[in-house]
């Protein structure tokens, strides 16, 4: 009898190659399924047949489960079959899914020359995560420049490069990345993926590696060249409003202090109401403190501590009632991403900062793709001839449970995002209020040296503030504000106020 089984399961295994030959993909995948039912033994085969015919079948979230089952096997000459498919099925179902997997059970002789790059970045991937910049800039090197990878290892390679103080060749990565960015769209298997979604996450990664180039540029202290590559981001993108705030900590750092309070005027506009951003109250304060304008100082550090004293508070609870439970914060990210902008949710607000970017939406993308697979997969078996169609049993039946599976991955995935990102602004949220209170206390501090008449020659020129007059652009012009917020205009505004201080 076991014998039986051995043969037949090896005559499922050969017809399931045949049928792969045809291009009869969902077949050859079903017969590969029976082939492991027939004889356990030959799991690693199985499952690479499984996964070459789902994949080329257009049912990339189901082969994922069988790529990483493949890979646990550690049969070589399996791994090296499904390994053809790790750069596609990485581009599609996104690298955190099967990062990890290909690091522990893989080595790079085993790719061929155009999958390699989703190893290498992979390895650069984990060692940037452990801190460990040198060695992702080595691993990177590894990825060719005709690889839909290559954009988004210029954006780790600019990252590494900018934390090691390596701006020049920082700012060299994040223009070629902004450059290349539509390399993306070259995937040799288009046809899996949304054109929609393809084109967010195109303009999502052009924007952030030209903020990376102009943040490294204020590094550098270089604050003109930076303002003008932060210009470079669109407005429309869910980028700009953070930029805004870097553009404005840019004109602080020139002194540009009226200028400053116009960029963060601008998230007064209705246009950029959805905003969550302590920083920019914090820096409001600080420009007034810096302007001598203490009453103004004292106002918005009243106005910081009424808006964000509650969002604190709601954000602590959600995480510590809800910190077992990672669906539950997929779940309000889902809710939070397809709710209107201008909602008046501050809680909202928060979560909106990183819903919004192409990582997590690429999660939701995948779970809703899940269903039309789902749907895909019945079409074809029922196409299928000779054999059961019945609900819950056979090739489908299981393919149900892989769905079940990777539906909870992407909960699991998800929720930890967002967990850990309300997470990290809690901390800067508290991070920001102990600001506001050094700022409370040097406000007090300089208001009581004012009204004592209190001199101190030595360090007068060192406390001396003042503003320096914003040089106006040729692509800008001067106009009054009263009150008005022009799309086109947003972050362009400047204040008049007169410096306090003593000069």
């Amino acid at each position: 009898m076991e014998a039986n089984s051995q043969a037949q399961g090896r005559q499922y295994l050969n017809e399931a190659s045949e049928f792969y030959k045809k291009e009869d993909y969902f077949k050859s995948a079903r017969y590969a399924f029976a082939a492991l039912q027939e004889d356990p033994s030959l799991r690693s085969d199985a499952y690479a047949w499984v996964t070459q015919g789902l994949m080329h079948a257009g049912l990339p979230n189901h082969a994922s489960y069988f790529f990483i089952r493949t890979l646990q096997e550690g049969n070589k000459a399996a791994i090296r079959s499904v390994l053809t498919q790790s750069e596609d099925l990485m581009l599609v179902v996104g690298a955190d899914l099967i990062r990890k997997y290909m690091v522990r059970h893989t080595t790079v002789d085993q790719y061929n020359e155009t999958n390699r790059g989703a190893f290498y970045y992979s390895l650069a991937k984990e060692a940037l995560l452990g801190g460990d910049s040198v060695k992702a800039l080595e691993y990177l090197k590894g990825i060719n420049s005709s690889s839909p990878l290559w954009p988004y290892s210029l954006q780790l390679s600019g990252t590494a490069h900018a934390l090691l103080g390596q701006n020049f060749e920082a700012i060299r990565d994040f223009k070629g990345c902004a450059t290349d960015a539509t390399r993306i769209k070259s995937r040799r298997n288009l046809q899996l993926l949304h054109v929609e979604n393809v084109e967010h996450e195109v303009a999502d990664l052009k924007a952030r590696c030209q903020a990376g180039e102009a943040r490294t540029l204020y590094q550098m202290e270089k604050f003109e060249d930076a303002e003008r590559v932060f210009d470079w981001v669109p407005k429309a993108s869910f980028v700009w409003p953070d930029i805004l705030f870097e553009q404005a900590w840019n004109s602080f750092s020139r002194s540009q202090l009226n200028r400053t309070l116009g960029r963060l005027v601008s998230y007064k506009s209705p246009t950029l109401g959805f905003v969550f951003n302590s920083e920019v109250d914090v820096l409001r304060a600080q420009t007034y403190l810096a302007l001598c304008l203490y009453r103004d100082a004292n106002q918005a550090i009243q106005d910081f501590h009424t808006k964000y004293t509650p969002i604190g508070e709601e954000i602590k609870d959600y995480v510590e009632r809800h910190s077992s439970n990672l669906p539950e914060f997929y779940n309000l990210g889902k809710k939070v991403l397809k709710a209107p902008l201008d909602s008046d949710n501050g809680f909202n607000h928060v979560i909106n900062r990183f819903v919004r970017g192409a990582y997590f939406q690429n999660l939701v993308f995948n779970d809703s793709q899940l269903k039309k697979e789902h749907d895909k997969i019945w079409q074809l078996d029922k196409a299928q001839s000779g054999v059961s169609h019945q609900l819950g049993r056979g090739f489908p039946g299981f393919l149900d449970q892989v769905s079940h599976w990777r539906s909870r991955t992407i909960q699991l995935l998800g929720g930890a995002y967002v967990k850990n990102s309300l997470m990290d602004y809690h901390a800067a949220l508290i991070e920001d209020f102990e600001k506001i209170s050094f700022i409370k206390l040097e406000m007090l501090k300089d208001a009581k040296e004012k009204l004592m008449g209190v001199e101190h020659p030595v360090q007068e020129q060192q406390r001396a503030r003042g503003n320096a007059k914003p040089v106006r652009r040729d692509d800008q012009y001067e106009w009054s504000f009263i009150g008005e917020f022009w799309f086109d205009e947003l972050g362009d505004y400047v204040f008049a106020l007169e410096s306090e201080c003593k000069s």
